[in-house]
Protein backbone atom coordinates (compact mmCIF):
# COMPACT_ATOMS: atom_id res chain seq x y z
CA UNK A 1 0.00 0.00 0.00
CA UNK A 2 1.34 3.43 -0.92
CA UNK A 3 1.90 6.09 1.73
CA UNK A 4 -0.94 8.13 0.24
CA UNK A 5 -3.37 5.19 0.37
CA UNK A 6 -2.28 4.24 3.89
CA UNK A 7 -2.80 7.81 5.06
CA UNK A 8 -6.27 7.97 3.53
CA UNK A 9 -7.34 4.68 5.16
CA UNK A 10 -6.14 5.52 8.69
CA UNK A 11 -8.42 6.17 11.62
CA UNK A 12 -7.58 9.65 12.87
CA UNK A 13 -7.67 10.74 16.49
CA UNK A 14 -9.82 13.80 17.11
CA UNK A 15 -8.36 16.56 19.30
CA UNK A 16 -10.10 17.29 22.59
CA UNK A 17 -10.43 21.03 21.92
CA UNK A 18 -12.44 22.92 19.36
CA UNK A 19 -10.03 25.15 17.47
CA UNK A 20 -10.50 27.65 14.64
CA UNK A 21 -8.44 26.50 11.68
CA UNK A 22 -7.89 23.03 13.14
CA UNK A 23 -6.43 20.49 10.72
CA UNK A 24 -8.40 17.36 11.65
CA UNK A 25 -10.27 17.19 8.33
CA UNK A 26 -7.10 17.75 6.29
CA UNK A 27 -4.97 15.17 8.09
CA UNK A 28 -4.90 12.58 5.27
CA UNK A 29 -3.41 15.19 2.93
CA UNK A 30 -1.13 16.92 5.45
CA UNK A 31 0.24 13.83 7.21
CA UNK A 32 1.65 12.31 4.03
CA UNK A 33 3.56 15.54 3.33
CA UNK A 34 5.21 15.69 6.77
CA UNK A 35 8.46 13.71 6.68
CA UNK A 36 9.69 11.40 9.40
CA UNK A 37 12.23 12.70 11.91
CA UNK A 38 13.40 12.48 15.49
CA UNK A 39 11.35 15.42 16.79
CA UNK A 40 8.28 17.26 15.50
CA UNK A 41 8.22 20.98 16.30
CA UNK A 42 4.98 22.94 16.06
CA UNK A 43 5.24 26.72 16.67
CA UNK A 44 1.43 27.09 16.30
CA UNK A 45 0.19 23.92 17.99
CA UNK A 46 -3.40 25.11 18.50
CA UNK A 47 -5.79 22.21 19.03
CA UNK A 48 -3.05 19.67 18.31
CA UNK A 49 -4.61 17.59 15.51
CA UNK A 50 -1.28 17.06 13.76
CA UNK A 51 1.01 16.00 16.60
CA UNK A 52 -1.60 13.78 18.30
CA UNK A 53 -1.79 11.75 15.07
CA UNK A 54 1.94 11.57 14.35
CA UNK A 55 3.49 8.10 14.04
CA UNK A 56 6.69 9.40 12.40
CA UNK A 57 8.27 11.19 15.38
CA UNK A 58 9.35 10.07 18.84
CA UNK A 59 9.29 13.44 20.61
CA UNK A 60 7.53 16.77 20.25
CA UNK A 61 8.20 20.45 20.94
CA UNK A 62 4.78 22.13 20.96
CA UNK A 63 4.48 25.88 21.29
CA UNK A 64 1.84 28.58 21.07
CA UNK A 65 1.52 32.22 22.11
CA UNK A 66 -1.76 31.40 23.88
CA UNK A 67 -0.64 30.97 27.49
CA UNK A 68 -3.97 29.45 28.57
CA UNK A 69 -3.73 26.74 25.90
CA UNK A 70 -0.18 25.80 26.91
CA UNK A 71 -1.15 25.87 30.60
CA UNK A 72 -3.97 23.39 29.91
CA UNK A 73 -1.61 21.09 28.03
CA UNK A 74 1.00 21.28 30.79
CA UNK A 75 -1.56 20.59 33.54
CA UNK A 76 -2.95 17.59 31.66
CA UNK A 77 0.60 16.29 31.30
CA UNK A 78 1.41 16.46 35.03
CA UNK A 79 -1.96 16.35 36.84
CA UNK A 80 -4.61 14.93 34.49
CA UNK A 81 -6.80 13.49 37.27
CA UNK A 82 -7.10 16.86 39.01
CA UNK A 83 -7.97 18.67 35.77
CA UNK A 84 -10.55 16.07 34.81
CA UNK A 85 -12.14 16.12 38.27
CA UNK A 86 -12.66 19.90 38.16
CA UNK A 87 -13.77 19.80 34.51
CA UNK A 88 -16.44 17.15 35.17
CA UNK A 89 -17.95 19.36 37.87
CA UNK A 90 -18.06 22.35 35.54
CA UNK A 91 -19.55 20.36 32.66
CA UNK A 92 -22.07 18.76 35.01
CA UNK A 93 -23.37 21.79 36.86
CA UNK A 94 -22.50 24.98 34.98
CA UNK A 95 -24.14 24.60 31.56
CA UNK A 96 -26.32 27.72 31.74
CA UNK A 97 -25.91 31.38 30.92
CA UNK A 98 -25.38 32.16 34.59
CA UNK A 99 -22.95 29.28 35.07
CA UNK A 100 -20.99 30.24 31.98
CA UNK A 101 -20.69 33.84 33.13
CA UNK A 102 -19.55 32.72 36.58
CA UNK A 103 -16.83 30.46 35.17
CA UNK A 104 -15.66 33.14 32.71
CA UNK A 105 -15.52 35.75 35.49
CA UNK A 106 -13.47 33.47 37.74
CA UNK A 107 -11.18 32.61 34.83
CA UNK A 108 -10.65 36.28 33.99
CA UNK A 109 -10.02 37.21 37.63
CA UNK A 110 -6.81 35.10 37.48
CA UNK A 111 -7.48 33.66 40.95
CA UNK A 112 -7.86 29.96 40.08
CA UNK A 113 -5.22 27.36 40.92
CA UNK A 114 -3.38 25.46 38.19
CA UNK A 115 -5.70 22.48 37.62
CA UNK A 116 -8.81 24.62 38.20
CA UNK A 117 -7.74 27.20 35.62
CA UNK A 118 -6.93 24.47 33.10
CA UNK A 119 -10.37 22.91 33.67
CA UNK A 120 -12.04 26.30 33.26
CA UNK A 121 -10.30 26.85 29.92
CA UNK A 122 -11.45 23.43 28.72
CA UNK A 123 -15.00 24.24 29.87
CA UNK A 124 -14.98 27.64 28.14
CA UNK A 125 -13.69 26.12 24.91
CA UNK A 126 -16.47 23.52 24.83
CA UNK A 127 -19.28 25.84 26.02
CA UNK A 128 -18.52 29.12 24.24
CA UNK A 129 -19.93 30.10 20.86
CA UNK A 130 -18.34 27.97 18.10
CA UNK A 131 -15.37 27.12 20.29
CA UNK A 132 -13.79 30.49 19.54
CA UNK A 133 -10.86 31.61 21.66
CA UNK A 134 -10.74 35.39 21.77
CA UNK A 135 -9.57 38.01 24.23
CA UNK A 136 -10.27 41.72 24.54
CA UNK A 137 -7.59 44.41 24.75
CA UNK A 138 -7.43 43.94 28.53
CA UNK A 139 -6.58 40.26 28.04
CA UNK A 140 -9.99 39.01 29.20
CA UNK A 141 -11.64 36.03 27.53
CA UNK A 142 -14.74 37.52 25.91
CA UNK A 143 -16.57 34.93 23.80
CA UNK A 144 -20.27 34.50 24.60
CA UNK A 145 -22.06 31.37 25.79
CA UNK A 146 -22.80 28.91 22.98
CA UNK A 147 -26.21 27.75 24.30
CA UNK A 148 -25.42 24.10 23.53
CA UNK A 149 -27.88 21.67 25.21
CA UNK A 150 -25.28 19.10 26.29
CA UNK A 151 -21.65 19.90 25.38
CA UNK A 152 -19.51 16.86 24.76
CA UNK A 153 -17.01 15.98 27.47
CA UNK A 154 -13.92 14.79 25.52
CA UNK A 155 -12.63 12.22 28.00
CA UNK A 156 -11.45 9.67 25.40
CA UNK A 157 -9.69 12.39 23.42
CA UNK A 158 -7.97 13.64 26.59
CA UNK A 159 -6.84 10.08 27.36
CA UNK A 160 -5.21 9.90 23.92
CA UNK A 161 -3.49 13.22 24.60
CA UNK A 162 -2.19 12.24 28.04
CA UNK A 163 -0.87 8.94 26.67
CA UNK A 164 1.44 10.93 24.39
CA UNK A 165 2.19 13.86 26.73
CA UNK A 166 5.28 12.26 28.30
CA UNK A 167 7.00 12.63 24.92
CA UNK A 168 6.09 16.33 24.66
CA UNK A 169 7.59 19.62 25.75
CA UNK A 170 5.01 22.43 25.85
CA UNK A 171 6.22 26.00 25.52
CA UNK A 172 4.41 29.35 25.68
CA UNK A 173 6.39 31.15 22.98
CA UNK A 174 6.15 32.86 19.61
CA UNK A 175 7.27 31.37 16.34
CA UNK A 176 10.66 33.14 16.26
CA UNK A 177 11.79 31.69 19.58
CA UNK A 178 10.37 28.25 18.81
CA UNK A 179 11.92 28.00 15.36
CA UNK A 180 15.31 29.10 16.72
CA UNK A 181 15.41 25.73 18.52
CA UNK A 182 14.99 23.67 15.33
CA UNK A 183 18.00 21.89 13.90
CA UNK A 184 19.38 18.66 12.51
CA UNK A 185 16.92 15.76 12.69
CA UNK A 186 13.92 17.98 13.49
CA UNK A 187 10.76 18.32 11.43
CA UNK A 188 8.85 21.60 11.69
CA UNK A 189 5.15 21.89 10.97
CA UNK A 190 3.78 25.45 10.92
CA UNK A 191 0.07 26.25 10.86
CA UNK A 192 0.07 30.05 11.14
CA UNK A 193 -2.96 32.30 10.79
CA UNK A 194 -3.72 32.18 7.09
CA UNK A 195 -3.06 35.09 4.78
CA UNK A 196 -6.53 36.29 3.67
CA UNK A 197 -7.43 35.53 0.08
CA UNK A 198 -7.90 38.58 -2.14
CA UNK A 199 -11.29 40.15 -1.47
CA UNK A 200 -11.71 38.52 1.96
CA UNK A 201 -10.93 39.67 5.47
CA UNK A 202 -9.71 36.45 7.08
CA UNK A 203 -9.00 35.93 10.79
CA UNK A 204 -5.57 37.11 11.86
CA UNK A 205 -6.17 38.09 15.52
CA UNK A 206 -3.88 35.27 16.57
CA UNK A 207 -2.15 37.43 19.17
CA UNK A 208 -2.18 41.02 20.42
CA UNK A 209 -1.29 43.04 17.35
CA UNK A 210 -2.56 40.31 15.03
CA UNK A 211 -0.53 38.33 12.51
CA UNK A 212 0.25 40.53 9.53
CA UNK A 213 2.16 40.27 6.28
CA UNK A 214 5.45 41.13 7.98
CA UNK A 215 4.88 38.09 10.21
CA UNK A 216 4.24 35.88 7.17
CA UNK A 217 7.54 37.02 5.67
CA UNK A 218 9.43 36.65 8.95
CA UNK A 219 7.96 33.17 9.48
CA UNK A 220 9.15 32.04 6.05
CA UNK A 221 12.62 33.44 6.76
CA UNK A 222 12.79 31.71 10.17
CA UNK A 223 11.78 28.45 8.49
CA UNK A 224 14.51 28.82 5.86
CA UNK A 225 17.04 29.41 8.66
CA UNK A 226 15.80 26.27 10.46
CA UNK A 227 16.18 24.31 7.22
CA UNK A 228 19.73 25.60 6.81
CA UNK A 229 20.45 24.18 10.29
CA UNK A 230 19.21 20.76 9.14
CA UNK A 231 15.46 20.74 9.82
CA UNK A 232 12.76 19.79 7.34
CA UNK A 233 9.92 22.33 7.20
CA UNK A 234 6.24 22.08 6.28
CA UNK A 235 3.88 25.08 6.31
CA UNK A 236 0.11 25.24 5.75
CA UNK A 237 -1.41 28.45 4.47
CA UNK A 238 -4.02 29.84 2.11
CA UNK A 239 -3.47 29.90 -1.63
CA UNK A 240 -3.28 33.71 -1.62
CA UNK A 241 -1.07 34.69 -4.57
CA UNK A 242 1.51 36.52 -2.50
CA UNK A 243 1.85 33.52 -0.16
CA UNK A 244 2.60 31.16 -3.05
CA UNK A 245 5.04 33.73 -4.44
CA UNK A 246 6.74 34.13 -1.04
CA UNK A 247 7.21 30.40 -0.55
CA UNK A 248 8.34 29.86 -4.15
CA UNK A 249 11.00 32.57 -3.72
CA UNK A 250 12.40 30.62 -0.77
CA UNK A 251 12.51 27.32 -2.63
CA UNK A 252 9.53 25.54 -1.04
CA UNK A 253 7.81 22.78 -3.01
CA UNK A 254 4.11 23.62 -3.23
CA UNK A 255 1.26 21.13 -2.77
CA UNK A 256 -2.47 21.85 -2.94
CA UNK A 257 -4.85 20.31 -0.39
CA UNK A 258 -8.62 20.54 -0.14
CA UNK A 259 -10.18 22.66 2.58
CA UNK A 260 -13.66 22.02 3.97
CA UNK A 261 -14.29 25.63 4.88
CA UNK A 262 -15.94 27.89 2.33
CA UNK A 263 -14.50 31.14 1.04
CA UNK A 264 -17.82 32.97 1.12
CA UNK A 265 -20.44 33.36 3.83
CA UNK A 266 -23.24 33.45 1.25
CA UNK A 267 -24.69 29.99 0.73
CA UNK A 268 -25.35 30.73 -2.95
CA UNK A 269 -21.68 31.41 -3.65
CA UNK A 270 -19.87 28.97 -1.38
CA UNK A 271 -16.94 27.10 -2.89
CA UNK A 272 -14.37 24.73 -1.52
CA UNK A 273 -11.06 26.47 -0.98
CA UNK A 274 -7.67 25.03 -1.83
CA UNK A 275 -4.92 25.48 0.73
CA UNK A 276 -1.17 25.37 0.19
CA UNK A 277 1.16 22.99 2.00
CA UNK A 278 4.71 24.17 1.36
CA UNK A 279 7.60 21.76 1.97
CA UNK A 280 11.31 22.51 2.34
CA UNK A 281 13.53 19.46 2.73
CA UNK A 282 12.62 15.86 3.64
CA UNK A 283 10.71 13.35 1.58
CA UNK A 284 7.17 14.10 0.41
CA UNK A 285 4.84 12.70 -2.19
CA UNK A 286 1.80 13.76 -4.11
CA UNK A 287 0.41 17.09 -5.22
Amino acid sequence: MSESAASASRTWQRPFLKWAGGKYHQLPDIDRLIPAGLRLIEPFVGGGSVFINSVKHSSFLLADVNADLIHLYQMLAVAPEAVLRHARLLFGFMNSAEGYTAVADEFNAQLLGGPERAAAFLYLNRHCFNGLIRYNLAGKFNVGWGKYPNPYFPEKEIEAFTALAHNCVFMNAGYRRTLSLAGEGDVVYCDPPYEPLPGTNGFTNYAPGGFNWDDQVALAECCVAAHQRGAAVVISNSSAPRITELYAQHGFAMHHVRARRSISSKSSTRETANDIVAVLGGMSSGK
